[in-house]
């Protein structure tokens, strides 16, 4: 009898390239964040490829992605420069959040099944338990997964994709500003709530739940980045 060895398929190159940029973009993202880079600073790619040990092509490209994101803006002749953090940018930022997890929900609902909600719940209970441990990589992981969850289910996946690219920028404020004392507690109640209210078709009621969870996320973060030294 003939074994087969199974090939070694490679990486594509457009695959290679892509975990690169999105590396690089994490790391300019929280840079940014960190205040490491100032408001109105030029952000030079030569500089850029230099001090991060890239080549110029992924660093340009994370620069689009951030441009995307709002962190950055990109005028023709000047380049690109770091735009100025305030409270509207992470009201705004928060705001279109929110509305997207309502229009996922409302999509949702007629594709909920008690198999879903029951993934759904298990999500929610390894999210508490790593609020509980204490473990904030954890737990953001666990956020993003629980309404990306959401958003899948409700089957837009244009929606889904900008989604994952705020939550990307909502993720770094958070390992940046951290949490207000008990609003990740506050988060695991307001899930299980969320929950309920699909498991009963109740849309108003998921949505209430989503707009107070979105006041709370807002005062919380705000709280926390006007705290901050300038």
């Amino acid at each position: 009898m003939t074994t087969r060895t199974k090939k070694t398929i490679p990486a594509k190159a457009d695959d290679i390239s892509s975990t690169v940029v999105d590396k690089v973009t994490e790391v300019i993202r929280e840079a940014i964040l960190a205040g490491r880079y100032s408001p109105t600073e030029r952000l030079k790619v030569a500089e850029l490829s230099r001090q991060l040990n890239f080549s110029a092509m992924p660093v340009r490209e994370a620069l689009r992605t951030l441009e995307g994101e709002g962190l950055v803006e990109i005028a023709p002749n000047r380049g690109a420069t770091v735009r100025r953090l305030d409270r509207q940018f992470i009201e705004d930022l928060f705001e279109l959040n929110t509305e997207l997890r309502i229009f996922a929900i409302r999509r949702s609902i007629k594709y909920l099944t008690t198999a879903k909600l029951q993934l759904l719940s298990d999500i929610v209970d390894d999210f508490a338990e790593a609020v509980e441990r204490d473990d904030l990589d954890a737990s953001l992981r666990l956020n993003r997964k629980f309404h990306g969850k959401l958003m899948e289910i409700g089957g837009n996946m244009e929606a889904l994709r900008v989604f994952e690219r705020g939550w990307e920028l909502i993720g770094s404020f958070r390992r940046q500003f951290g949490y207000g004392e008990a609003r990740q507690r506050g988060l695991v109640r307001e899930k299980r709530m969320l929950i309920e209210a699909l498991r009963r078709h109740d849309l108003q009621q998921a949505e209430a739940v989503l707009r107070m969870q979105h006041a709370a996320a807002v005062e919380d973060l705000i709280q926390r980045f006007d705290a901050e030294p300038s």
